[in-house]
């Protein structure tokens, strides 16, 4: 390569390096209001550029990849994160830039040259400063001097060194102006083992946090300065223990303490687990002097208090905590109610398994020790009962008991001084709910959900008028639920505004559950097995959603949809339903799409299956609609034509069978109307009849029946003839079963004429039923045959007749002597008894 071209290729080098942006012109930075900017997650290698006399006030420029603090920004700058880049601090001159920031934050950077610090002591405006998790090796302490001349500076996070110099590295005597001081190593780094007594000297502090900072011990005398010191936080400072409490509860008796946090400042597991971890009364017996308001002892693995410890503490506590625990039922739990200012109060998670069996605190020489106190302690254990009386203070309004595993069937329990507002029971084993429960009138918020409960009765919340939220999910209630036909499990609760009966197992429920809860904002039903929608919400003029996703339901037919307010300020949720997109749910999907489509959420992710078994989102409800409208009326028509095909065939066939059994049909009918009313009752079979035989003819042989049969009665025969002997004004067909039920015989006069006769066919054929359903089957039908040849005239079913019963043929005159002997045959087989 010639020398020339060594020359062209350094000048083009220089060229590039000097044409590296500092600033990037348009880095799609989010604008929330006029004077502030984000510009965080945008994986920025360089910052974007500003103008100087920009108005814009705040810049957030965290989570990116700068290298470099950023030159080009607006002098009124006065809010800037810098948080997780990788910066490295190599910038004198930023001051005059920064002049009027108030709030910096360099945490987790790759500050490792603390030289820039004499750029951050020029700030004097500073008020806030963020420096945690710049180096992976803390230094055993910091250099004196490092945040010389921040005199406004309120807030400070720091990550803990192990000596925990925080006085040397300001030099002025007293920092008037440092109030707030977190130095947890959560999330960052802190390695305090041993808090010395002078180490905070300087500062009169408002806030302190050494949470996460592995301290082992702390030195009478190192909070002593701290007089106005309202929140201090040591927690998770496993090796610390109860004993490291009792020389911070020493220091804090000058101080203004409000918020005391001690989690977790045990071991979980260690050497002496046989022993009891226990809180005595040396331990907190300075708090009594104090004006403490909130107390937090979770995760200790406390299993019992020292008789008197409860009492001690300050009056003005409002806030215990003492979840995650293993605190049993001993006598301290009577002490409770000494707390008469408590309004908080936090029993969660006792006596529950830890998965984490090994936490690191093998050195257990500091926290896990069993001192000669012990032996002070009543240890009296308390069996538990269904029927059980609670005394809590008098002005406790939020009582946590969840995840505690408790195993009890609730009888009737009594609360004494009771003016709690809110009840956490959820994550227990509250199998069945008896009630009543008394003393308890104010709750206004229950939660009893996933408690594997199957049973609650109607008095449980007959008590707790106020309730106005409740939460009863995640149980077994689908059955009581079912049974609650008149609504009294709910039936007291005329404030409830929030109903939560998800994952219940339930099937179907009453119409007149929630009756009298008109004021029921959200019902949630979700995760049930409901197939049809029965409950009658129409007076629930406030409801704002109904959610009834992933039940069972197909639709909501016309029933369902008159029992929903008819006003459109509510929604429904139907997600996860199976429902179906035919011709039956057509009337709904109508209605949807009508007027109501806002009115259900998650439309777009709600499906519906065709008969074919696709599936289609509710988001094309309008071209559903449009198909089912154009497929379901052709369909209607074959339906309808089908319907009236089958229709007309049974009509015809009914018809059939009804003539070919039309006298027995007659015949039962009239038969029937005898035995239900009493003025026929007259007509009913009896040993002697009324007469010996009805006499049957056509009105065209009147003139020869009336001659010859009156004949007959001379001889003591009592006859029945129509024209003589029926009822006037009584139903000609009554008559007729009447008369032939109450003779012994039926003489039917059968001429060509009588063959003709409706009435007169009708009076042999009721005279036929007569003899098959009255008289078992015996023969009281006689039949008299007046003309030569009429046989052959008769159709067939008579001739059935003629084959099978009695009848005699009239002998012609010029027989002499014959037609007397047929008289008197007439005469014999009439009076002849059955």
């Amino acid at each position: 390569m010639a020398f020339g071209d060594y020359i062209l290729v350094l000048f083009l080098t220089i060229t590039c390096t000097h044409a590296e942006p500092d600033c990037i012109p348009n880095a799609n930075c989010f604008y929330t209001f006029g004077d502030t900017i984000d510009c965080s997650s945008l994986n920025l290698q360089h910052p974007p550029c500003f103008s100087s006399s920009s108005n814009i006030t705040h810049i957030n420029l965290s989570n990116n990849y700068l290298e470099k603090f950023p030159v080009h920004l607006p002098t009124a700058l006065e809010y800037l994160d810098l948080s997780y880049n990788r910066i490295s601090g190599d910038s004198p001159m930023l001051y005059t830039i920064y002049r009027r920031l108030k709030y910096l934050n360099l945490d987790h950077n790759a500050i490792t040259n603390l030289s820039f610090f004499s750029v951050i002591s020029n700030m004097s405006n500073l008020e806030s400063l963020s420096i945690k998790g710049n180096t992976d090796n803390l230094y055993s302490k910091y250099p004196n001097n490092l945040l010389v001349g921040l005199d406004s500076l309120s807030h400070l996070r720091i990550d803990g060194v192990q000596d925990g110099n925080f006085g040397d590295i300001f030099l002025e005597d007293k920092i008037e102006s440092l109030k707030f001081l977190d130095a947890s190593g959560y999330n960052c780094v802190c390695k305090i083992s041993h808090l010395r007594w002078h180490v905070l000297d300087k500062f009169n502090l408002t806030y302190l946090d050494l949470s996460f900072c592995d301290i082992r011990s702390i030195e009478i005398g190192a909070l002593n300065a701290q007089t106005y010191l309202q929140y201090l936080d040591v927690s998770y400072n496993q090796r610390l223990g109860f004993r490291g409490l009792a020389n911070i509860s020493y220091d804090l008796q000058n101080s203004a303490i409000k918020v005391f946090r001690l989690a977790k400042i045990h071991c979980t597991f260690g050497p002496f687990i046989l022993f009891y971890f226990i809180l005595l009364l040396n331990h907190t017996k300075y708090l009594h002097n104090t004006s403490l308001e909130e107390l937090y002892l979770d995760s200790n693995r406390l299993e019992i208090m020292e008789i008197g410890v409860l009492p001690n503490l300050p009056k003005t506590l409002k806030h215990l905590s003492v979840g995650d625990n293993k605190m049993d039922d001993g006598m301290y739990v009577l002490q409770v109610n000494s707390l008469y200012n408590l309004v908080i109060l936090n029993v969660s998670f006792q006596i529950y398994s830890h998965t984490n069996y090994f936490d690191g605190c093998n050195d257990y020489s500091y926290s896990c020790h069993i001192g000669p106190e012990v032996a002070l302690l009543n240890t009296g254990q308390q069996q538990g009962s269904s029927n059980i009386t609670f005394y809590l203070p008098k002005n406790l309004k939020r009582f946590y008991a969840n995840n505690m595993k408790l195993h009890i069937r609730v009888g009737e329990v009594h609360f004494s001084d009771c003016n709690l507002e809110f009840v956490h029971f959820q994550n227990n084993f509250f199998v069945q709910i008896h009630g009543p429960i008394f003393g308890c009138d104010d709750v206004r918020y229950v939660d009893f959900s996933n408690n594997f409960c199957t049973f609650i009765s109607a008095q449980v919340l007959k008590f707790s008028p106020k309730i106005e939220i409740l939460n009863v999910s995640q149980n077994d209630l689908g059955f009581t639920l079912e049974k609650d036909i008149n609504g009294e499990i709910f039936g007291n609760n005329r404030n409830l505004s929030v109903l939560n009966l998800h994952d219940n197992k339930i099937h179907i429920l009453p119409e007149k559950l929630l009756k009298n809860n008109s004021r029921i904002q959200l019902l949630n039903i979700s995760y049930n097995r409901i197939e049809k929608w029965r409950v009658d919400i129409r007076h629930m003029f406030l409801l704002q959603h109904l959610d009834l996703s992933y039940n069972l339901s197909t639709e909501l037919d016309e029933t369902a949809l008159n029992l929903l307010p008819q006003y459109n300020n509510f929604t429904i949720n139907l997600l996860g339903n199976p429902l179906v997109c035919s011709c039956a749910s057509q009337f709904f999907l109508e209605w949807m799409n009508r007027q109501h489509r806002s009115r259900f959420v998650h439309l777009q992710n709600i499906t519906c299956s065709y008969t074919d078994g696709s599936r289609f989102s509710l988001r094309d409800l309008s071209d559903i609609v449009q198909k089912l409208q154009k497929n379901c009326s052709s369909y209607t028509l074959l339906i309808i034509g089908t319907s009236s095909f089958i229709f007309l065939l049974l009509s015809v066939t009914m018809y059939r069978i009804i003539y070919r059994y039309r006298w027995t049909v007659f015949y039962i009918y009239y038969l029937t109307k005898q035995s239900l009313f009493p003025e026929v009752k007259r007509s009913q079979r009896k040993v002697f009849y009324e007469y010996d035989a009805f006499i049957s003819y056509s009105e065209h042989d009147r003139r020869f029946v009336f001659k010859q049969f009156k004949k007959m009665e001379s001889g003591g025969l009592r006859f029945c003839i129509h024209d003589r002997d029926f009822i006037p004004g009584k139903d000609i067909a009554e008559n007729i079963t009447n008369a032939i039920h109450n003779s012994r015989r039926t003489v039917c006069v059968i001429t060509s004429h009588f063959l003709k006769s409706y009435w007169c066919m009708f009076e042999l054929n009721m005279a036929r039923m007569e003899s098959i359903y009255s008289r078992g089957g015996d023969n009281i039908l006689l039949l008299v045959l007046l003309e030569n040849h009429i046989v052959r005239e008769m159709p067939l079913s008579l001739l059935h007749v003629i084959e099978s019963k009695s009848y005699l043929e009239y002998p012609d005159e010029e027989h002499f002597g014959s037609i007397g002997t047929f008289w008197r045959n007439l005469e014999h087989t009439i009076k002849d008894e059955e």
